[in-house]
């Protein structure tokens, strides 16, 4: 049976803050053994901040390099990987970024991140074609308002007090930024109905149809409700 401890103890000082010899190292270990241990530990850090930039590529061009790396290192800090599958990496991110009081200084840093999690589960989402609208009034018979549907599973809503798709556009698709400082918050719609990824700015009202159609919603009550919204 192997000794868990061991292995416990390993990962316990890859996390730590401060580079520390594991406990099972004993005080006859070589010093070439413990520097080969921060050696490996700085490593482990390096590729997990890579990786985290690898998936918010807009948010490091916000805050600059070597505050992302600031800022990766404080999250491995506070939330070491707990999957061995370095994809699932920084779903956390967000909202550790909510309370991160260095980056208060860009409210809406936190909400970029939101968009760019949710580019990255859409592309990764199951493959789907949509219903041609033939098959949709079929389903529908004498009552179209009690339709309820069933959305493509790569579909994301996030809404936010700042104007994140505008911001999005400018940092990936050149896009002109003229007015984004005196833009209101947007609602983004993240989807990908087939190869690629879209990003739409989406109105309130909207925004609040398709939130209530995820949740099994009718097609009238979401509707009523996207007009209440206005």
């Amino acid at each position: 049976m192997r000794d868990h401890k061991i292995y416990d103890d390993f990962a316990a000082s890859v996390r730590r803050r401060e580079a520390t010899a594991p406990a099972f190292l004993n005080d006859s270990a070589s010093d070439l053994v413990s520097a080969g241990l921060a050696v490996y530990r700085n490593n482990v850090r390096s590729s997990l901040s890579k990786a985290l930039a690898e998936t918010f590529p807009v948010v490091t061009q916000l805050v600059g390099g070597d505050f992302f790396k600031y800022a990766a290192g404080e999250y491995f800090n506070a939330h070491p990987p707990s999957s061995p599958i370095i994809s699932h990496y920084g779903v956390g991110f967000p909202a550790f970024l909510d309370d991160f009081a260095p980056a208060k200084t860009v409210p809406y840093l936190a909400d970029m991140a939101r968009l760019e999690i949710a580019w990255l589960e859409a592309y990764r989402a199951q493959d789907a074609s949509p219903s041609p609208m033939e098959k949709i009034l079929s389903a529908a018979g004498d009552d179209p308002s009690a339709l309820r549907l069933s959305l493509h599973p790569s579909l994301r809503l996030i809404k936010s007090d700042y104007p994140i798709v505008s911001i999005w556009r400018r940092h990936k698709e050149d896009a002109a930024s003229n007015n984004i400082k005196d833009a209101k918050g947007e609602c983004a719609m993240i989807v990908r109905p087939h190869l690629d990824v879209l990003v739409h700015d989406i109105s309130h009202g909207l925004y609040a149809a398709i939130q209530f159609l995820s949740e099994g919603d009718t097609i009238e009550n979401a509707f009523e409700h996207a007009i209440s919204v206005g």
